[in-house]
């Protein structure tokens, strides 16, 4: 007998949801469509887990499905991508819904996207091309069996011994972004790799040319999986040996240093605080296609790690080498030279400001712009020594310079 959630939904969803997915349910029975919950949101349901994406697998087209729907007044229509028979719907004016048509796939390069051989195949034919068995399960929609639970790959077993097991033997030659997949999920549930899975993605790693991958997907999971902020997940990422997928290196730091770090100085890109400490071939980082901002982050670090910061150095001298550095950056070259000057200047020497403006010095008498610059950097100088603090101070520095 299938395991029904049907009671679990009802406990972990709100009203609404439930409605919208009634709603579905009776249109699809009037109009002979096979509908099921699939993948994250049924594995939550069953572990009882807060879950907020919902997707829905059509057995057939949904694209005409969702137009439907749209027609009798259920839902706008967001967004579809024919090619795939894909739509994004709104309903009741806040609730989003994924519907996608069943299909069959397979990879005509190894790493890259995927090609459809088939739109509107079984269910089961559907379920095979997914990454792992614990987000292989569907949950039907329809009034005769709404709440049993298709599981045709052992699934919900696999969720019960807290495991994450891959589909076939072929998967990490597929799609080697699932190595990233499988870490995220063994953190967030605290599952463990089954004996099999654990030496396909060994012997991928080690054994396979990794430089023929998408690297917009490799980058995709590093960022969900760094932007948890998670010291357990650093830790196992290093543990496990996936800094290989990106050619990186292996350095002397564990995750809460990362995390402790991360939650004091509260830098916007924390993944990247993460992935700093590790992608240090600059060819794979040319390939990650990072953007601008991104880019300007992995360009400080090799500033700061290839210039040289010398021990016996001034407040001003620190200032000077960090200034206009990227908190992330500064905070990988930390992690890695363990130089407490980067620290220093987070802390304290950054917070520090010359409060008079080339334009208040000039009105004080002073036209030329290079002495201009020259007292500004000398008025820095002073405010980072500490012989100098207030506006006030400022002033009588620059009168003392006119006399």
């Amino acid at each position: 007998m299938p395991l029904n959630i049907e009671k679990q939904m009802k406990a972990q969803l709100s009203e609404d949801i439930l409605n919208v997915l009634k709603l579905c349910s009776k249109i699809a029975d009037e109009h002979n469509f096979k509908i099921y919950l699939i993948g994250g949101i049924v594995r939550d349901l069953i572990l009882k887990r807060k879950s907020l994406d919902i997707d829905i697998t059509v057995e057939g087209d949904a694209v005409k499905f969702c137009h439907i729907l749209a027609e009798k007044n259920c839902c706008k229509i967001l967004q579809v991508q024919n090619e795939l028979k894909t739509a994004k719907a709104l309903f009741d004016g806040e609730i989003e819904i994924d519907f996608a048509s069943t299909r069959q796939e397979f990879y005509p390069h190894r790493g890259h996207l995927p090609v459809v051989v088939k739109i509107g195949c079984s269910l089961q034919e559907d379920v095979y091309r997914r990454d792992f068995t614990i987000n292989s399960l569907a949950m039907s929609l329809n009034k005769k069996d709404y709440g049993d639970v298709i599981d045709y790959v052992g699934g919900i077993k696999d969720l019960s011994n807290k495991k994450i097991r891959v589909l076939h033997d072929n998967s990490f030659n597929e799609d080697p972004s699932r190595i990233l997949r499988a870490l995220k999920f063994a953190a967030r549930f605290n599952f463990h790799r089954d004996a099999r899975t654990k030496a396909l993605q060994e012997k991928y790693i080690n054994t396979q040319i990794h430089n023929d991958i998408s690297w917009t997907r490799i980058k995709s999971e590093l960022k969900q999986c760094f932007s948890l902020n998670s010291a357990k997940i650093y830790d196992m990422f290093l543990a496990n040996d996936n800094y290989k997928l990106i050619y990186g290196q292996k350095p002397e730091i564990k995750g809460l240093e990362i995390k402790t770090l991360v939650d004091k100085y509260n830098p916007y890109n924390v993944w990247l605080v993460y992935l700093g400490t590790v992608l240090t071939n600059t060819q794979i980082i040319e390939q990650f296609c990072f953007t601008r901002s991104e880019k300007k982050i992995f360009s400080d670090i090799e500033y700061l790690l290839n210039n040289h910061l010398s021990m016996m150095n001034t407040n001003y001298d620190i200032y000077k080498f960090f200034v206009k550095k990227s908190t992330e950056s500064i905070l990988v070259y930390y992690l890695l030279t363990q130089r407490k000057e980067a620290l220093k200047y987070l802390e304290n020497l950054s917070l520090i400001r010359v409060e008079l403006n080339g334009d208040e010095i000039k009105a004080m008498g002073i036209q030329n712009g290079r002495e201009i610059g020259e007292i500004l950097d000398e008025l820095l100088k002073k405010k980072l020594n500490g012989t100098i603090v207030k506006k006030g101070d400022e002033i009588k520095f620059v009168k003392s310079k006119i006399k």
